[in-house]
């Protein structure tokens, strides 16, 4: 039963608690739900050193991070294998990042990423794609967008004092901090969005997303094709092609998400369905077809995913605030995220 002063839940993760020459490898374990991170060479290992904090205030999480210089991509492979259909907005602190001053970075989760190694230090928000939306209806074009001058100022101001406030935040105070953050982000970003939306590469983006959310939509029915998407967006199919070359087609995209689409029910203790039966709805006419699939794509068979044998074992006896903290829970909550 939740109290008046009960905080919303927050973890802390620190690679401070760890044995220098494994503090990379939990960093890069705790952030492989998000990001691919490369290797680095024994001496950077055993400097290397990162701190994390998130709080999750429902339909937001507040995070902050402190990390060493490091490169971190999510391919369009990457993307087609998690459900991080999220936006970041990153505040990156004065010289952290190679800025002169503080800046506002926007990330859109659902597009492909490619950062140089630099070192984090700042704050962030992370917001589902339907919250983001819904303050900013062409939020698809703010991917890549760095937010500076008075309004950048301002929105960076108003992220470090939330991080800061948030460890101590109630859960009763939740939806008015939710409300507070809304309006500020929308409020410095929407000149911005108003500019970015005339851009062709943001349509484009736009029409992406509403092609996802049309094909989400319509995983089980045999009749999704080129042909309806083009009609449901308006586009040539010339248009169409081009506009899914970097997901490998149309066809590959639908097939990767009606396979994640079916490792979600599978990891559904309510679901009850034969694995084989799960797939021939989903537009599979061959189980041995779909197993091969199912392997290749999350290398473990359709039956280790519903009994649970592809999950990793967690790390155990560690305190508190301590490096197996952010790696168990933090991309839970990424994928429960909702408006």
């Amino acid at each position: 039963m939740q109290t008046a002063t009960q905080t919303v839940p927050f973890r802390r993760f620190s690679t401070d608690f760890l044995p220098e020459m494994d503090r990379f490898s939990a960093w890069r374990e705790a952030m492989t739900s998000v990001y691919e991170i490369g290797r680095l060479e024994d001496e950077a290992r055993r400097r290397f050193a990162g701190t994390a904090t998130s709080a999750h205030f429902g339909p937001l999480i507040v995070g902050t991070m402190d990390v060493d210089a490091l490169a971190y991509h999510r391919s369009p492979a990457k993307i087609r294998s998690d459900h991080m259909d999220h936006f970041i907005i990153r505040l990156d602190g004065a010289g952290a990042a190679g800025n002169a001053s503080d800046e506002i970075l926007v990330k859109d989760m659902g597009q492909p990423l490619a950062l140089p190694a630099m070192r984090l230090q700042g704050a962030c928000v992370i917001v589902p794609r339907d919250v983001m939306t819904g303050m900013l209806p062409r939020a698809d074009a703010l991917h890549g967008t760095r937010l500076g001058g008075i309004m950048g100022q301002l929105l960076a101001d108003h992220m470090r004092a939330l991080a800061r406030a948030a460890p101590a935040a109630t859960v009763a105070e939740a939806p008015h901090v939710v409300r507070a953050i809304r309006d500020m982000v929308t409020a410095c970003l929407a000149p911005t969005h108003d500019r970015l939306v005339q851009a062709r590469p943001q349509i484009a983006a736009t029409l992406m997303m509403q092609a996802r959310r049309f094909i989400d939509a319509n995983l089980t029915d045999p009749g999704l094709s080129p042909e309806r998407l083009c009609v449901t967006l308006g586009l040539s199919r010339s248009a169409l092609y081009k506009l899914f070359e970097p997901h490998q087609g149309i066809a590959r995209y639908i097939h990767g998400r009606r396979l994640l689409r079916v490792r979600d029910l599978l990891s559904d203790p309510a679901e009850h369905r034969r694995i084989g039966e799960i797939a021939f709805a989903f537009g599979f006419t061959s189980e041995a077809h779909f197993s091969r699939s199912f392997r290749r794509a999350f290398g473990c068979t359709p039956s280790e995913a519903r009994d649970g044998l592809a999950t990793a074992p967690s790390r155990t006896g560690k305190s508190a605030g301590g490096a197996g903290t952010a790696a168990g829970q933090f991309p839970d909550w990424l994928r429960q995220l909702r408006a």
